[in-house]
């Protein structure tokens, strides 16, 4: 168990560093926005966790911060058996590619699974990538993402589909 918890707090920090150099590569700069970067979006997404064995729904909103860096707080419910689950997050995103189609990210998660008189909740790290796609003119888009979280115990990895709206 001592090597998992060291193996752990490694991860917990190459996603902080991994965190802090999106943030520094991501400042503004004087070239134009492309893809879906420079709009905040709001995006409902659905998927499957292998590791619930479970569907689940979700909601984020993706605010562009300054270059092609963004803040993304979302949320996600999972249709267990005998229960209920949940995972919250905080996540930072940066995109990379022609138009900026590339996305890889990480952040913090919260995360619930309660069953009949038993609740328990944790905190871990999320590491994801995607792909990103919009309609011409760009106020709908299409997002396909792979997404892990880092925790003690199962580590849940979830595939997602979601679509987009831009909100401005």
């Amino acid at each position: 168990m001592r090597s998992l918890r060291n193996e752990t707090n490694m991860v917990q920090l190459t996603a902080i560093l991994l965190l802090a150099a999106l943030i520094v590569t991501a400042l503004p700069t004087s070239a134009p926005a492309q893809g879906l970067q420079g709009r905040t979006r709001m995006v409902l997404r659905g998927g499957y966790d292998t590791t619930r064995d479970a569907g689940g729904i979700g909601g984020a909103i993706r605010i562009p911060v300054g270059g092609a860096f963004e803040i993304i707080p979302s949320g996600d419910y999972f249709f267990v058996d005998n229960g209920t689950a949940w995972q919250g997050n905080l996540d930072g995103a940066i995109r990379f590619g022609g138009r900026q189609l590339f996305y890889i990210g990480t952040g913090i998660a919260v995360l619930n699974h309660s069953i009949t008189g038993f609740s328990n909740t944790d905190v871990g790290w999320n590491l994801f990538a995607g792909l990103a796609v919009e309609t011409p003119g760009g106020r709908f888009g299409l997002l396909v993402e792979p997404r892990y979280t880092l925790r003690d115990g199962s580590d849940p990895f979830w595939m997602t589909l979601g679509v987009s709206i831009a909100l401005d």
